[in-house]
Order: C-alpha cells, then structure tokens, then sequence
C-alpha cells in the first residue's frame, strides 16, 4: 500500500503564485514611497525588466498602476512556476524515488 502524496501540486502553485503577488506589491509599495522621482522609476523598471520595456513611457499614478498590475502578475507567474518546479523536484525524493 502506497502512502499518498504530501505534495499538492494546486495549492503549492496558489501559494507561489500569492507570495509573489505579495512580495512585488510590498516591494512596489516601499520604493514607490521612500525614493525619488527618478530613482523610483529606474528601480520599478529593473524589479519588472522584460515585462517593464511595455510600459516604459509611462509615469505618476499610470505607472504605479501598471506596475502593480502586469508586474505583480509576472511575479506571481514566476513564483508560481518556481513553486511548481521546486516541488516536483522534491516529490520524487519524499516518495523514495531520489
């Protein structure tokens, strides 16, 4: 009798994916309120950089906005798929198979 499987692949994806929402808007928050104007844009750009070249002729509360949005579903889908490799990875070793 195998034992069943304590790895869900669901939940660890939702998970993932919510932590890196969640990173991204803290991280978005804090830069947006401690720098400058022109430091804020440059490190919004870099923490969001394939995705930012969209959005880069934007400013004020447009790029705040844009930022929160497309960038923070980029983390998500990044954290998501790191969240999901990651554990395939180890699945395989917690069921003796490593």
């Amino acid at each position: 009798m195998s034992s069943p499987s304590l790895w869900h692949p669901g939940r660890a994806v939702r998970r993932g994916a919510a932590a890196g929402l969640l990173l991204h808007t803290a991280a978005v928050a804090y830069v947006w309120n401690t720098w400058e104007l022109g430091q804020r844009g440059l490190v919004l750009a870099w923490m969001d950089f394939p995705l930012s070249l969209l959005y880069a002729d934007l400013g004020g509360r447009a790029l705040l906005a844009t930022v929160l949005v497309a960038g923070g579903l980029w983390w998500a889908l990044l954290a998501a798929l790191l969240s999901y490799g990651i554990g395939r990875l180890t699945a395989g070793r917690r069921a003796g198979r490593g």
